[in-house]
């Protein structure tokens, strides 16, 4: 089976009971790890899609070239839309989803710093020799200002409410909604993931590039004050 997005009439069987949304820079490594200790190591796969049809999907960061998933294979967890997955595998609408959000200007400048550091390990100017990227690297503002950075969470959601989901975790209350979570999962969780992930060093950005990027990302600001709302009304507690 070739590794590209399947058509309606070739889709993936599988045994999946979860489906794990993963919003980059969202809290995506500490979650699947604490996953794979509920359900196991093996039942847990990280699933990739693009976000549009075109392109390709990878299992585990390698093209995949099954027919079906393994049957040991409960969760997906990994960045892709419902409109992708759904048209990949054989998935009922009604199966269990989760997902965490983060501030969306929060959001933004971690992902560009996070690119930002990954491109400067792949180059390796100093131990190359070179200067590339005063002349290549985008700014946080001209990153920001490109389509394809905007909105992010609002597309990774896509074809969904928040309703939907079994439960959506806010990312600035993380130690709290672990608790909660677990307890609407019926999961039992180790005390080691008790602890906030948004306690790495935070980027400091002037006024002027905050008012972008609140600008750029109106979709996901309005997102994530609602799911800030439904969270007050305890909608997604047990």
């Amino acid at each position: 089976m070739s590794n590209h997005i399947k058509r309606p009439d070739s889709k993936i069987g599988n045994q999946l009971e979860l489906l794990s949304f993963h919003i980059p820079k969202s809290a995506g490594t500490s979650f699947r790890n604490m996953l794979r200790d509920v359900y196991g190591a093996e039942a847990v796969l990280r699933f990739d899609t693009p976000l549009r049809g075109g392109g390709k999907f990878r299992v585990e960061q390698q093209p995949f070239t099954g027919r079906t998933l393994p049957n040991r294979v409960r969760v997906l967890h990994g960045h892709f839309s419902w409109p992708m997955v759904s048209n990949i595998l054989e998935l009922s609408p009604d199966i269990p989803k989760i997902t965490w959000l983060r501030d969306p200007v929060d959001r933004v400048v971690s992902n560009y710093f996070y690119l930002s550091e990954r491109l400067r390990d792949i180059i390796d100017e100093e131990g190359r020799g070179v200067d590339i990227l005063a002349k290549m690297e985008r700014s946080l503002r001209e990153y920001a200002q490109t389509e394809i950075n905007q909105n992010r969470m609002s597309k990774f959601l896509e074809g969904l409410h928040l309703k939907d989901f079994r439960f959506v975790g806010i990312l600035e209350h993380m130690d709290e909604d672990l608790q909660h979570m677990a307890d609407a999962m019926g999961w039992t969780i180790q005390e080691a993931y008790q602890h906030n992930a948004t306690g790495k060093r935070k980027r400091e950005i002037t006024p002027e590039e905050r008012a972008i990027i609140e600008a750029c990302n109106a979709k996901d600001l309005e997102l994530y004050r609602e799911a800030l709302e439904f969270r007050k009304q305890g909608y997604w507690k047990s």
